[in-house]
């Protein structure tokens, strides 16, 4: 089964001198979302770890990934960097989501900051990642506004998600507060418009075509696609 490379695309080996100003670019970006979000002292807490060499790295990866995938861009990956609005919002999600995981051990962090940066990334991006949701290596997001991801989505590794995407619940309202929100295979391609709901399984390596409603378990390897599309031509 085809996979929009998926399978062969990890990486594009770069020039090293190209890969390190990529690396450094994106070490540039985390710091000003950072600058934006903290105080001056939070920030230099945060500088004292490692914490923003770990998110580089995971970001370099999600970068060169996109890279890989996306004519559009050249297949350079600081152009993505500089101009693409859906990676800024992995790139948010991946700051928040270590800032969340870390806060509870470090006091001096406000419990208020992982969120904090992720609003900068919804403003800057018109998707919107919960900070607590699970998200492995090498996550693209492709063209994503109104994309959705709940807090207790789980998403695996080479996963590639279009705009319009929601990972969420199936009610509205008084939702529970245990797992509520997908878990996502890896490789799992999700099409534009369409919404998985519910604490429903996507196996690996599936296909979702743009517009589907997904409220049941999808089997490894399967293609999931709208078939009540039908076009109309009125002639006046």
């Amino acid at each position: 089964m085809a996979h929009m490379d998926i399978q062969t695309s990890a990486t594009v080996r770069l020039p090293v001198h190209y890969e390190q100003e990529s690396f450094k670019l994106v070490r540039n970006l985390l710091t000003a979302a950072l600058l934006e979000c903290c105080s001056p002292q939070e920030y230099s807490l945060i500088s004292d770890t490692d914490m923003l060499e770990m998110v580089a790295d995971q970001c370099h990866d999600d970068l060169l990934a996109f890279a890989a995938k996306d004519p559009a861009a050249g297949f350079d990956p600081v152009f993505i960097a500089r101009t693409y609005t859906s990676y800024a919002a992995v790139l948010h999600y991946r700051l928040a989501h270590q800032i969340a995981q870390t806060c509870g051990n470090l006091a001096a962090y406000e419990r208020s900051l992982a969120a904090i940066v992720s609003r900068r990334g919804k403003m800057l991006s018109g998707a919107e990642i919960h900070c607590h949701a699970r998200i492995g290596a090498r996550f693209i997001i492709d063209h994503g506004v109104g994309t959705v991801i709940g807090e207790t989505s789980v998403i695996g590794d080479d996963c590639y998600i279009l705009g319009g995407v929601t990972l969420g619940a199936r009610g509205i309202s008084q939702n529970p507060c245990g797992a509520r929100h997908p878990r996502i295979g890896d490789r799992v391609q999700i099409g534009a418009f369409s919404s998985v709901l519910g604490p429903v399984h996507v196996g690996n390596d599936a296909f979702i075509g743009p517009g589907c409603i997904i409220s049941k378990d999808v089997p490894a390897r399967a293609k999931v696609h709208v078939k009540t599309a039908l076009q109309m031509v009125l002639e006046q």
